[in-house]
């Protein structure tokens, strides 16, 4: 086991220890998935009314970084209107009920679903691209392809949800933004996905979030290309949500609830979106969503020069917002359906070896399947291994237990990751493989 993670009975917790793991799945408890510090005996407290012991990670403990801000989650200190936090207002709603939500399960492999859907997922970059040298070229807009593959994409998030994510995450031509809506449509799908809703509402979500920002074409460039932060505050870029309303009034067969996901997405929760500062009370669910995955795809992949957060510091951040510019309950509830360390992630496992996230179990979270794709000295392997995280650490001993030290870059060590996708992987995997690598 690596030394960095050290089993810790909750009353010896201390201010500055960073818990990494429970003695329970994180699903059960009101805690922050991502892992957090201790700041406070009230925190020690919290933890003893779920857990007898944590896994403490001993190389992030008292370390300022991106996550020292992100204490316990104590149900007891819940946010109230009004309240400020981190010098924002907030909000706070009863929680979304999804009536008669859908149980969905996986049917085929992602291997097998990628395959199968490679071909759509260019069709859908090439239809928001055609759109936009329409609305650029003064022509009529035509929206009925892109409904047409809305229907198609969520039949594929069905059968499974991990492999449009992964066809997303390897696709790097991104010059004209387009794969922005179209990342984050994937998002919203897998988000509707786990919260159960309807076929026909998660086409409207997709349709509605891959045509958002089409009003954009409508602006500037040097108002585009403006870094998020800055343009967020400019009115002339905000009014790319106009823009885009205005288009897609004239296109025949779009409902309401299309036009209404594209009208609030850029709205926050605590009334500090726009383009009328309205609050979680007035956006519609479906808005809602659309609104916490844009922000999501932008802070991973942001525009201009900036550097992107990895999946893990992003979800730490949007867990930060909660019941201030997105509502607490659908923030947690789309930290459980992606995952900190999304399909298509490289990790780098406590053995020094690298993986490739290609699965999730949803009770465990951080203990996701993944391919081993190199030894302890990073070098590739011939042919990459399967392996189940939780299923190996419930089948083997404490010592012998493997966790995710991190996230890595795309394409770190000279990884291709789509490569080992299409290839497959072998499922041999042996404990003196494991131990030869600790």
């Amino acid at each position: 086991m690596s030394v960095e993670r050290v089993k810790t009975a909750v009353s010896n917790l201390q201010e500055g220890m960073f818990v990494a793991d429970l003695d329970r799945p994180w699903h059960e408890t009101p805690f922050p998935l991502q892992g957090f510090y201790i700041r406070a005996e009230d925190d020690r407290k919290a933890i003893a009314q779920f857990c007898s012991h944590v896994f403490i990670d001993s190389k992030k403990t008292r370390v300022k970084n991106a996550h020292a801000e992100h204490a316990a989650f104590n149900p007891s200190k819940a946010s109230s209107s009004g309240v400020k936090k981190s010098g924002q207002a907030t909000l706070e709603l009863p929680e979304v009920v999804i009536k008669s939500p859908e149980s969905y399960k996986s049917e085929v492999s992602i291997q097998k679903e990628a395959a199968r859907v490679k071909r759509l997922h260019q069709q859908v970059n090439d239809a928001v691209r055609n759109i936009c040298e329409s609305v650029a070229n003064g022509e009529q807009v035509s929206v009925q392809d892109t409904q047409k593959l809305a229907v198609s994409m969520v039949v594929s998030v069905v059968r499974n949800p991990d492999a449009l994510i992964w066809l997303a995450k390897m696709d790097d031509e991104d010059q004209q933004g387009y794969q922005h809506v179209v990342r984050a449509s994937i998002w919203a799908l897998v988000f509707a996905r786990h919260l159960g809703l309807t076929n026909p509402l998660m086409k409207s979500l997709a349709v509605g979030v891959l045509l958002s920002h089409i009003g954009k074409v409508k602006l500037e460039q040097s108002v585009r290309d403006a870094e998020p932060e800055d343009s967020k505050q400019n009115p002339n870029y905000q009014s790319y949500v106009q823009h885009s309303l205005d288009i897609l009034k004239e296109c025949d067969g779009l409902p309401d609830s299309v036009l209404s996901i594209v009208e609030f997405h850029a709205e926050r929760h605590n009334g500090s979106g726009f383009p009328k500062g309205v609050t979680g009370q007035t956006i519609p669910l479906l808005a809602k969503i659309a609104g916490l995955v844009d922000e999501y795809q932008t802070m991973i992949t942001p525009r201009g020069e900036s550097k992107g957060l990895s999946p893990r510091e992003a979800v730490a951040e949007l867990y930060e917002q909660r019941n201030v510019l997105f509502q607490k309950d659908l923030v947690e509830r789309f930290i459980e359906a992606i995952g900190v360390f999304p399909t298509g992630t490289l990790v780098e496992l406590s053995t020094q070896e690298v993986g490739i996230v290609t699965g999730h179990n949803s009770e465990r979270r951080l203990l996701p399947q993944i391919i081993v794709v190199t030894d302890k000295d990073k070098k590739l392997l011939k042919s990459g291994r399967k392996l189940d995280l939780k299923a190996w650490n419930e089948s083997h001993s404490e010592a012998e237990a493997l966790y995710i030290k991190d996230s890595l870059p795309k394409g770190a060590f000279g990884i291709d990751e789509n490569a080992f996708l299409l290839s497959g992987a072998t499922s041999k995997w042996s404990l003196k493989h494991i131990m030869s690598g600790m």
